[in-house]
């Protein structure tokens, strides 16, 4: 009875624990520690939790910190990076500028539109427009993409089940809404500014 308590007990964790699962996981993605790692560390901090009754924060400190520790077990020499450190790498910078210029593009299209000149660079309102949505677009699959790495999957190994939290349902209409909203909120800007 308890080892199958064990086995399940990833899966029937509480809000709390859960949380802290999912925020561990991620830390430890962040660092790159390999899936297979990530998932014997989610699974060691789950059966202990739901063996001694203790709250993650007791039993390990904070996530951040924690991943931390395992991955400098594993010998990363980027373990003890703090997490804002991390989230300034080049990927950070990429969707940075390339969100700030898909949304150039969009509004520039738009506005160009509205007004009937050329976008940037010469380059034809209609054209400007569907390079912002297309970069903005891009980027909202791609980071879909990069936090579920198909190579490199965290499969508890207990059951085999795939321990990333799943999509949050909100995920792919935001995706759609963003460019959508920005080409809305271009529109309304160029009409308003257009000549009498």
């Amino acid at each position: 009875m308890m080892s199958e308590l064990n086995r399940d007990s990833y899966e029937t964790s509480t809000g709390q624990e859960q949380a802290y699962l999912n925020e561990l996981l991620l830390a430890l993605r962040m660092r790159g520690v390999p899936g297979p790692r990530i998932a014997e560390a989610v699974a060691e901090v789950s059966a202990h939790l739901s063996e001694t009754g203790e709250t993650p924060q007791e039993a390990f400190g904070p996530a951040q910190a924690y991943a931390g520790e395992v991955a400098g077990a594993l010998g990363d020499r980027d373990a003890h990076t703090p997490f804002w450190r991390a989230a300034l790498s080049w990927i950070s910078a990429v969707y940075g500028v390339g969100g700030a210029l898909g949304a150039w593009l969009v509004i520039d299209g738009a506005r160009a539109s509205a007004t009937a000149e050329r976008g940037v660079g010469g380059l034809p309102a209609m054209v400007c427009l569907a390079m912002g949505l297309a970069i903005l677009l891009a980027l909202g699959v791609g980071l879909v993409r990069l936090t579920r790495k198909r190579d490199d999957q965290i499969l508890d190994p207990r059951s085999g089940a795939n321990m990333a939290p799943p999509l949050p349902r909100w995920v792919v209409p935001l995706m759609l809404t963003v460019p959508i909203l920005v080409l809305v909120i271009a529109v309304v800007i160029s009409l308003t500014a257009r000549p009498g």
